[in-house]
């Protein structure tokens, strides 16, 4: 059986005062990180993380203390608090909903950054034509995004071919 890898860094390092409690709490456990100075860095060995569990009594708290910040997580977070039953003690965050980029491009919204960038690196444990390539992420306040090697050997093919579309 082959493992996938999806080994990712963010950059530039991260302002924590960029961040609310919340994001910088859920970003920590879907990334890799360190503290540089006032920063952080945000990387993933494996690849995100994107099923998170956290103490419900915790999120409501850390809720409490963002109203009025405009967050797609915190939505998220309400919408899924919602859903819970009163004795419920930890939440199930399905992190796929939004995904990490929604987060970074809050933040870019609310700071100083002009943008965040994302880099993968997928690789595999064995030699598997799937299990190798990459991508690059661009995150603005307006936008996100994207090119894989794959997209971008199709693109690459499509002109040697002569075909416009591509």
């Amino acid at each position: 059986m082959a493992d996938y890898f999806s080994q990712t860094v963010i950059r530039p390092y991260i302002p924590r005062t960029a961040m609310t409690v919340l994001e910088y709490k859920v970003l920590s456990q879907m990334f890799e990180h360190e503290d540089v100075g006032d920063d952080v860095y945000f990387c993933a060995s494996h690849g995100p993380n994107d099923l998170l569990y956290l103490a419900t009594a915790e999120v409501k708290a850390l809720l409490a203390e963002e109203e009025g910040i405009g967050s797609g997580l915190a939505d998220l977070v309400r919408e899924e608090i919602a859903k819970c039953e009163p004795d419920d003690v930890e939440l199930e965050l399905d992190m796929s909903a939004i995904g990490f980029e929604g987060i970074f491009q809050d933040i870019v919204q609310r700071s100083a950054l002009d943008y965040v960038e994302v880099e993968a690196a997928w690789t595999c444990s064995k030699m598997r034509p799937d299990g190798f390539g990459g991508a690059a992420t661009l995150i603005t306040a307006d936008d996100i995004e994207s090119v894989s090697t794959a997209g971008w050997l199709e693109d690459a093919i499509a002109r040697l071919s002569g075909d416009a579309s591509g």
